[in-house]
């Protein structure tokens, strides 16, 4: 995750908590969510026999704990990987975290991260591969306000759009890309907070759709956004990486294996039932991040929508089709980061799905 995405995350995590007008819903505490748990155990006894023990495991996040995490949340609590064979200590992230030498160094055998940085790592001399994609379309978006909508990036031209220092750099690759010349568009430099768009001092907002919108609406301001995506800046984010010398040693493989596979079950089950999902990262995960259940469960939504797609429809969660890889190849060229289809492998995912759609 880059620098300028913490940073503005910084922003949102401690917005969210002191947003007025948002109650916090998370009302029957962390022991009453962790017994209904039982029946999640059950539901992975009943996916798949009990696996030989295949030892234990880390798995790097790349930020702090909040609903985007919710499958991996609901893989380690409702025993997923452990039905796999595979005891998973989840290592939180945050503003410092740079998920690619922590899976170099061995300290985690998989890590969350982006194409961008992955690839960057690998460019370097790092010995990765991203071995499956959770937001298959990324949410950078342009937001603006409802009752002055910006329906689409020919609407920008001649508007005042807010961008963050380090955005700027992707924002101006997608005026490129649309053929827009940035003499055409009025870039105004901003911080994380978008009041600015509130309070109409701007007309559009280089945000991300599963966060600022939310926060908007806490206030009660109603937005629209589309996403970059939408247009042509194809991009991947939350990508799996694991080390490709992990990817070739049987026992190691093994773990990514059963790793992976509690993954896709954990999201699987918190798009089937999100109340657990945001109860589960508000009342236990996340208990100390001030976090509130609507809009976490709110925000789950939103992420649905990335996850899920026409591919993952086909081939399930997480799958890299080479038409997307391609698309996240020819985008990351536009901001100067050169990658390969080598860097992407879906091997762990065609074995656990075995040609079908279900782990």
């Amino acid at each position: 995750m880059s620098p300028q995405y913490t940073d503005r995350r910084t922003f949102l995590s401690q917005a969210l908590r002191r947003s007025a007008g948002v109650a916090v819903l998370a009302t029957s505490g962390a022991g009453a969510w962790e017994g209904l748990l039982g029946s999640g155990r059950a539901a992975a006894a009943s996916l798949h026999p009990a696996a030989r023990s295949l030892g234990a495991a880390s798995l790097q996040l790349d930020w702090i704990d909040d609903i985007e995490f919710a499958g991996s949340y609901i893989a380690r609590s409702s025993g997923y990987y452990q039905r796999a064979g595979l005891s998973v200590t989840l290592l939180p992230g945050g503003p410092n975290t740079s998920v690619e030498p922590i899976v170099v160094s061995g300290k985690a055998l998989v890590g969350i991260s982006g194409p961008d940085l992955t690839s960057a790592a690998i460019n370097n001399g790092a010995d990765l591969k991203i071995i499956g994609a959770q937001m298959q379309k990324a949410p950078q978006a342009i937001m603006s306000l409802a009752k002055r909508p910006i329906n689409g990036p020919k609407d920008m031209i001649g508007k005042k759009i807010g961008v963050q220092a380090g955005n700027l750099l992707s924002f101006r690759a997608f005026l490129e890309l649309q053929g827009i010349p940035e003499a055409k568009v009025d870039i105004v430099p901003v911080q994380f907070d978008p009041s600015p768009l509130a309070a109409g001092t701007v007309d559009g907002w280089y945000a991300f759709i599963t966060n600022e919108p939310f926060l908007l609406a806490a206030k009660g301001v109603a937005t629209k956004s589309w996403l970059l995506y939408d247009y042509g800046y194809r991009l991947y984010s939350g990508t799996y990486l694991a080390s490709a010398s992990s990817l070739d040693n049987p026992s190691e493989r093994a773990k990514v294996v059963a790793l992976m596979k509690g993954e896709i079950q954990g999201w699987q089950k918190a798009f089937l039932d999100p109340t657990l999902a945001a109860h589960l990262t508000v009342d236990v995960y996340g208990k100390s991040d001030g976090l509130d259940v609507r809009t976490q469960q709110e925000e789950l939504g939103a992420y649905q929508k990335l996850f899920q797609t026409g591919t993952t429809a086909r081939h399930g969660l997480f799958w890299m089709s080479p038409a997307d890889v391609a698309a996240n190849i020819r985008t990351l060229s536009l901001v100067g980061i050169k990658s390969k289809p080598s860097y992407f492998t879906n091997e762990i995912l065609q074995e656990i799905y075995k040609g079908s759609n279900q782990a």
